[in-house]
């Protein structure tokens, strides 16, 4: 191992994964796995694990750091596998919201060295980003969002999560980074964004200390990139569990209720044909809830949750032909709705 738990897949050995799940020495006869996931940040693998006795998980899913260094670089940076382990360890089983059971979670003091070992939720699958989303998969996505958003600890306060605090110091890094790299993301995306989507990038970044230094109207833990390639589903398009908790962190909920309905319709005559209800449906399982007319003016703001993740990530992740897709369909349709919204006048 290069550190004190395995990082990377070859790395696992029979008696650590025995220990784990507590059963007996010798008892694991077997242990395979493959690659599964598109994820730019980290690599997952799903095990398979055969069994002498006892009734241990016969698969699980692990979470490892990036092969790549940039991509790794980057989870340091923005403390990325921090707030990810700290989800699973301290949150998770407390939480309404549906997410993969956490068997064991570790992370080394440089943030780049993590282990999360996960239930394996087949046969749910992962969201097509690209394809875009159902009716059911928004619906019962957002249902998630309301139990995420009610969340309080039971004792204490956020303030005890250190990790949960991290997008606080990314905040003036981030603005930074959008203001400087916008024009490196419009040249690379220039063949796959149309001239006003990237017109609409420009004012963005323009503006983008004022849209960071807004204050939110309430707070709460947020899940910082609720999109379709982070969230598994049943057969029957209902949400089976949010995954991929690497931006979660102490913020405004608006956030993630725009991002995920920005970036999930394919189609903006179907968003328009839907935002409102679904809003509206969103708030009605919220505990203490904002005034609708409040969280629509909060939600028309945060248009650009989507497109600005797009940008920043696409900076600084590896670049691959599915990835560059994932980043501009990412971009275009929250752009496509920031423009509908008008939200530009709210910044």
């Amino acid at each position: 191992m290069s550190a004190q738990f395995p990082i990377r897949p070859e790395e696992f050995e029979t008696s650590f994964v025995e220990q784990i799940f507590k059963t007996k020495s010798g008892s694991l006869t077997s242990l395979t796995h493959e690659p599964v996931g598109t994820g730019q940040v980290c690599d997952s693998y799903r095990f398979t694990c055969e069994w002498a006795d006892g009734d241990a998980p016969k698969t699980f899913v692990a979470k490892c750091p990036s092969a790549d260094p940039i991509s790794r670089n980057a989870a340091s940076i923005f403390h990325l596998y921090d707030m990810e382990v700290g989800w699973y360890r301290d949150v998770a089983d407390q939480c309404a919201a549906l997410c993969p059971k956490c068997y064991h979670a570790n992370i080394a003091e440089n943030e780049q060295e993590f282990i999360l070992m996960l239930e394996d939720m087949t046969p749910a699958r992962q969201g097509d980003q690209l394809a875009g989303a159902s009716l059911i998969q928004v619906e019962t996505t957002l249902a998630q969002a309301a139990n995420l958003h009610n969340f309080r600890p039971k004792t204490g306060d956020f303030h005890q999560y250190s990790w949960l605090h991290h997008s606080e110091k990314n905040v003036a890094f981030t603005c930074q980074t959008i203001a400087n790299g916008f024009p490196v993301f419009r040249e690379r995306f220039a063949k796959l964004l149309s001239s006003d989507i990237l017109d609409i990038g420009a004012e963005l970044a323009k503006n983008i200390e004022q849209y960071a230094g807004h204050q939110p109207l309430e707070q709460s833990i947020t899940h910082g990139d609720m999109r379709l390639d982070n969230i598994l589903f049943h057969a029957d398009g209902k949400i089976a569990a949010l995954v991929d908790w690497q931006t979660c962190s102490f913020g405004n909920p608006a956030n993630d209720v725009a991002y995920m309905i920005g970036t999930s319709f394919a189609e903006p005559a179907e968003r328009q044909l839907h935002e409102e209800r679904l809003i509206r449906d969103y708030l009605a399982q919220r505990k203490d809830a904002p005034e609708f007319g409040e969280f629509w003016k909060e939600y028309r703001r945060h248009a650009f949750a989507g497109f600005l993740m797009a940008i920043n990530a696409s900076l600084h992740v590896e670049q691959t032909e599915r990835g560059n897709q994932m980043f501009a369909a990412m971009a275009e349709r929250p752009a496509r709705m920031a423009i509908d919204l008008d939200s530009l006048s709210l910044l």
